[in-house]
């Protein structure tokens, strides 16, 4: 399972030993490292994203669903075929992986000079709160919206992802004391990103769980 070794391809970057890393981010500089984290992002909501999620399988695209469409929303029967359900939750697992791999063997450092503490779980948590404010936003200001996406149904698929990832779950409980109004990390320029000395090694040592019952059965 090539996704296991992804961290790897990551942190021979600097060293050049794969030719899959040369397309990468860098990540040994903030840029490269936030460019990473927004793609582990963007994928970590692919479903929150995909207007699909909001609409079922006979309803019709911009139109509101009746009281039978709306049971089969609730209990997450979309127009999303299975396949890409599959894939959906393989990604998402890529991603997680990903940022595990950060929140274990780098140190961030902030303005300042603070160390920050779990900063993928930060950046999740503005991200996700800022797309529910938009929304929240874009209804006050009654613009023309898609009609499946509601602000309650929003809430719901993110609060559905937020629970895939413990730490995330428990910074998520405390977003009211978070940034929520921007994309993006405010002053990233005068952040630093710096990778443990034995950061493969540490790495190699923390447990697959689920993803190592299925190497073994490949």
């Amino acid at each position: 399972m090539r996704f296991l070794s992804l961290p790897s391809v990551f942190f021979s970057y600097t060293h050049k030993t794969d030719p899959a890393a040369s397309h990468l981010p860098n990540v040994n500089d903030i840029d490269g490292l936030m460019n990473l984290l927004s793609a582990c992002v963007l994928v970590i909501l692919g479903n929150v994203l995909d207007f699909r999620t909001y609409r079922a399988p006979s309803q019709e695209e911009y139109t509101k669903a009746d009281k039978n469409q709306q049971i089969l929303i609730d209990n997450e029967i979309n127009t999303i075929p299975v396949n890409e359900r599959l894939a959906i939750c393989y990604a998402r697992g890529v991603a997680l992986r990903l940022v595990n791999w950060i929140r274990h063997c780098s140190v961030i450092t902030g303005p300042g000079g603070a160390i920050i503490d779990d900063l993928p779980s930060r950046f999740f948590v503005q991200i996700a709160q800022a797309l529910i404010k938009y929304k929240e936003g874009a209804n006050n200001s009654r613009l023309d919206l898609e009609a499946n996406c509601t602000l309650g149904m929003l809430i719901k698929q993110v609060n559905n992802v937020v629970a895939v990832d413990p730490q995330i779950s428990s910074l998520w409980s405390e977003r009211d004391l978070l940034s929520s109004d921007s994309l993006e990390l405010a002053n990233q320029g005068e952040y630093l990103v710096e990778w443990l000395p034995d950061a493969q090694q540490k790495w190699s040592s923390i447990g697959y769980g689920m993803f190592s019952l299925l190497h073994m059965l490949y």
